[in-house]
This record gives C-alpha cells, structure tokens and sequence, in this order.
C-alpha cells in the first residue's frame, strides 16, 4: 500500500468514528432531555418532529418535480440568441395630475384642507367642532 492510500483509510475512519461519536451523543441528549420533560412537553416535542418529518418526503418531491421542469425548459430554449437583438424597450409615463419642475423634481400635488368634525368628550354633553386639518 502506498503512502497516499493509507491516508485515504485513516480519513475514512475517522469520518466514520465522528460520526459514531455524533450519533451516540445525539441519542444521549435526547434520552436524558426525554427523562427530564413532562408528558405534555414530550407530546408537544413529539408532535413537532413527526411533523418536520412528514414534511421532509413532500419537500424532497416538490424539488424533483421542479428540476424536472427546469430541465425540460432549457433543452426547449436555444442556447445562443441573436447578436443583435435589442432588449425591449418599456416607456413609463407619469400620471397626468402630476407636475414636473425645470429642475426635474416633481411638485407637490395641491391638496385642499380636509374638513374633520372633532368631538369633544367629557364635561357634559358631548359637542361637535368643526376644523380644517392643521389648524389649532
């Protein structure tokens, strides 16, 4: 055996014991968590991993099933589009109540103040107030 396939070994064991090692303190953890937690915590927690666990299969589907369709998609498209082909081009007009000033900026809309009826409560019967907006 040379010096570069011993290496690969020992790499391949090691990977093997950490993953040993990770397993048996991952079931550890939980044994001991699992001792600690009351009924309705140990329900709700395994309610939680049945339902991670029913969603992992739907998931792996819905992924196959959208690159399938990714795939179908780029064989239908051509690999090379035109040298000189021009992207479209899209004009978007401002709305027409809108006025622009030489500079480029857009000037505030005119707005009349808002009539609001206010009403006071307390100290009596209630009493209704007219105002505009902004004023004291």
């Amino acid at each position: 055996m040379n010096e570069q396939t011993k290496r690969n070994n020992v790499g391949d064991r090691l990977q093997i014991f950490a993953g040993l090692a990770a397993t048996a303190f991952a079931v550890t953890l939980a044994v001991i968590v699992g001792n600690r937690l009351s009924d309705e915590a140990l329900a709700v927690l395994t309610g939680a991993v049945c339902g991670v666990g029913a969603a992992i299969p739907t998931s792996l589907l819905i992924v196959a099933v959208t690159r399938r369709q990714d795939r179908g998609r780029e064989m239908q498209q051509p690999a090379v589009q035109p040298q000189n082909a021009y992207p479209p081009v899209v004009v978007v007009a401002p709305p027409g109540g809108q006025r622009w000033l030489e500079s480029g900026a857009r000037m505030p809309p005119f707005e009349a103040p808002v009539e609001r009826r206010f009403t006071v409560v307390g100290g009596g019967q209630g009493r209704e107030m007219a105002g505009r907006w902004g004023e004291g």
